[in-house]
């Protein structure tokens, strides 16, 4: 196996793991907060948050899957010519897509939420616009994973 496939193979799978995090929320996680009424919703989301940015182990996966499939998009672009390229490029600017989203969308409105009153209002903006921005994610390392495994099954 070469180092570039086996790159890919963990960039693959270090896509799926955060594409399933998210996918995690977006399906249920969020739902089961908003049932909790917008006070405690907003209080226990104030403390997900919290906790992810300081995680060594979410952060590690989760931005250690973009960092890796900017190092497979590299290599794949500097062997264009290669079976798969085209595909471990694809899956790369998806998964770099992923965390530019966290970074431009869901981190920002977290920052808004720790700084609004707890509402019904604030947490019904907050809710519609996340999981929104969160399905962007899910979908964005659910399919890297699958066009990175797509290009090293070529390889």
């Amino acid at each position: 196996m070469s180092p570039l496939t086996a790159l890919a193979s963990a960039s693959a799978l270090a896509g799926a793991a955060a594409g399933g995090m998210m996918f995690v929320f977006s399906t249920f996680v969020m739902q089961g907060l908003d049932r909790a009424g917008p006070v405690g919703a907003i209080g226990a989301m104030r403390g997900i948050n919290a906790e992810a940015q300081t995680s060594a182990v979410f952060l590690l996966v989760y931005f250690g899957a973009a960092l890796l499939a900017v190092v497979v998009g590299v290599l794949a672009a500097l062997q264009w010519e290669a079976p798969g390229s085209i595909w471990l490029v694809a899956g790369a600017v998806l998964g770099v897509a992923g965390a530019l989203v966290t970074v431009a969308a869901n981190v920002p409105l977290n920052d808004g939420l720790d700084a609004a009153d707890a509402s019904p209002e604030v947490w019904r903006a907050y809710l519609h616009s996340w999981v929104a921005w969160n399905h962007v994610r899910t979908v964005t390392g659910l399919g890297a994973a699958v066009l990175t495994m797509i290009g090293v099954a070529q390889r």
